[in-house]
């Protein structure tokens, strides 16, 4: 079994066979991850080479006491994601179909886009919140932070059965409290 923290520890010490061991252990999960939420393959693995850059640059400042070590590369690859958007000045919006709207930000958008974004933002984060702590918990980590269901049985220490159905009545109750 791959040792993801002794791996990015060695890194650190600048030992690139410990590094190329963790960048082919990681890149397809984080490759996923970027993938959904840069919407684009292309730009995902400009972000995903980016990433582990960063990876590599900061490797000395993991601590493995704060968090797991896929954890904290998956932390930097999202960052790094996010920044990339802000670049590109484009933000990805989900619906409930799976469709995407993509919403240029900046003077170009109308002051009636922006106050009706902010409106449908303020009424998602009012109805996260009246939603049980376990399925919002379930939802923020699956949807915003990329866990699948199986990582977040794991994490959780639950069924996978459980995590489903939790996530699967998160999104019930916010569909009815939106």
């Amino acid at each position: 079994m791959i040792n993801l923290d002794d791996l990015l520890i060695r890194s650190a010490q600048r030992d690139q066979a410990a590094f190329k061991t963790l960048y082919n252990a990681t890149s397809p999960k984080l490759f996923g991850v970027l993938v959904g939420m840069m919407r684009n393959e292309s730009l995902a693995e400009e972000v995903l080479q980016d990433s582990y850059l960063k990876i590599w640059e900061k490797a000395e400042k993991y601590q493995s006491s704060k968090s797991g070590a896929m954890t904290w590369m998956r932390t930097i690859a999202t960052n790094t994601a996010r920044d990339k958007l802000r670049a590109l000045k484009v933000r990805h919006y989900q619906d409930e179909c799976g469709d995407y709207i993509e919403n240029i930000e900046g003077s170009e958008a109308s002051l009636d886009n922006r106050l009706s974004i902010d409106n449908e933002l303020s009424r998602v984060s009012k109805a996260l919140k009246k939603l049980k702590a376990p399925h919002r918990e379930c939802l923020i980590l699956s949807y915003y932070h990329g866990y699948s269901h199986a990582e977040l049985a794991k994490k959780l220490n639950l069924p996978l059965g459980t995590i489903k159905t939790w996530i699967r009545l998160g999104r019930e109750e916010l569909i009815a409290a939106a």
